[in-house]
């Protein structure tokens, strides 16, 4: 299993290391799901990384769907606010799941690709932004075994997903 895959790419005349996280490979009646995800600056990489994924990974290049993705990116500034951590103290309040419950997104854009699985972009999409995940591109890879897997696939779909995204500390 590889956890960590490094590539690399020219962009304005500089190499730049891209670190892919990768889940393991689900199987499921002969069908194979691989997720991947990296950190991006915005949306003009995300072709030049999907080309480059093909073109360094033989495996990739033959799979049935080969990107079904989602991308966010925006401008993360945190906004720190004494009172509501006041008020929070006096009512005994439930934490929050994030880790910075005042930060703020500003000039979010957002996408997704389905790749020929209806939806599965979507969801990926709706992944990232449930989880208040921004600057990340989402890959998952389906390799068809043969087998139909109705609803399965999209479990399949975003726990490889949410696997990719906790290996790469995108997700706690």
């Amino acid at each position: 299993m590889i956890i960590c895959k490094t590539t690399e790419r020219l962009v304005s005349n500089k190499v730049m290391n891209i670190s892919w996280n990768e889940s393991a490979v689900l199987i499921d009646r002969k069908s194979k799901f691989q997720a991947r995800c990296c950190r991006i600056k915005n949306q003009n990489d995300i072709p030049i990384l999907l080309q480059n994924l093909i073109n360094t990974n033989k495996n990739v290049s033959k799979a049935s769907h080969i990107h079904m993705f989602a991308w966010r990116t925006g401008e993360l500034s945190v906004q720190s606010n004494v009172e509501d951590k006041a008020k929070s103290k006096r009512k005994n309040t439930k934490k929050k799941t994030h880790d910075h419950p005042n930060d703020v997104i500003k000039n979010i854009q957002q996408g997704s690709s389905d790749c020929g699985e209806a939806g599965a972009g979507q969801r990926l999409l709706t992944l990232l932004e449930r989880s208040n995940i921004v600057n990340v591109l989402v890959i998952v890879t389906r390799w068809y075994g043969g087998t139909p897997l109705g609803s399965a696939r999209f479990r399949h779909i975003s726990s490889t997903a949410v696997e990719s995204l906790k290996k790469g500390g995108f997700l706690t």
